[in-house]
């Protein structure tokens, strides 16, 4: 299983709502099925705070490799480029 994490960075409540109106259509249509925010309720060992998150899933790396190549894919890179600095992602790779 391949999943990518999206983590909102905290102090930024404005932009949560700007990544549920723009992103989270995208996702789920990356995803295939409904892509739902979750609130981050703790992350004491690390410095950086985070206020929300959310992930895609996918069977293997390819899979998602083309999800991300989609044209839904293509228009969420434009813009994780443009705000990055708002969301930490992560791809995870379980084995």
């Amino acid at each position: 299983m391949y999943k990518t994490l999206f983590f909102i960075y905290k102090n930024d409540s404005g932009f949560v709502n700007y990544f549920k109106e723009n992103f989270l259509p995208l996702l789920s249509e990356i995803n295939g099925k409904e892509v739902k925010l979750a609130s981050v309720e703790s992350n004491l060992l690390s410095d950086i705070k985070f206020s929300h998150f959310c992930e895609i899933t996918a069977t293997t790396k390819d899979e998602m490799d083309s999800k991300f190549n989609s044209p839904a894919g293509r228009k969420l890179g434009k813009l994780l480029t443009e705000l990055f600095q708002k969301i930490l992602v992560i791809n995870v790779s379980y084995e």
